[in-house]
């Protein structure tokens, strides 16, 4: 397979309806995926905003790894809180989920 030999980087883009800050919930919402990562072998996370996006970076050994933990139960139910943080407030559209091999990094 493409990916089985490399480590795997993940990127979940998310545009916001409106220009506002997350909030200190929303932040925990995505939290909640980046730990469910960090403790189910993925090696690094960053969640990143800017006046239009949300965008979550992991960094997976393989993808392999980075699929056991996106099929598994608890990623359904860390995305239930993730929607759930959003409230009334505003709601993401997902623009964009990008899971490719990483041939250079420094």
């Amino acid at each position: 397979m493409f990916l089985s030999n490399y480590m795997i980087m993940r990127v979940w883009v998310v545009s916001k309806e409106t220009n506002l800050d997350l909030t200190d919930e929303q932040i925990d919402g995505w939290r909640n995926f980046l730990n469910l990562a960090m403790e189910n072998g993925c090696l690094r996370t960053t969640l990143a905003e800017d006046f239009d996006r949300i965008i979550a970076v992991s960094y997976w050994p393989s993808q392999d790894v980075l699929d056991a933990v996106v099929n598994s139960p608890a990623y359904e139910k860390v995305g239930e809180k993730v929607m759930a943080s959003w409230g009334e407030q505003m709601i993401p559209n997902h623009e964009l989920t990008f899971n490719g091999r990483i041939v250079a990094d420094s």
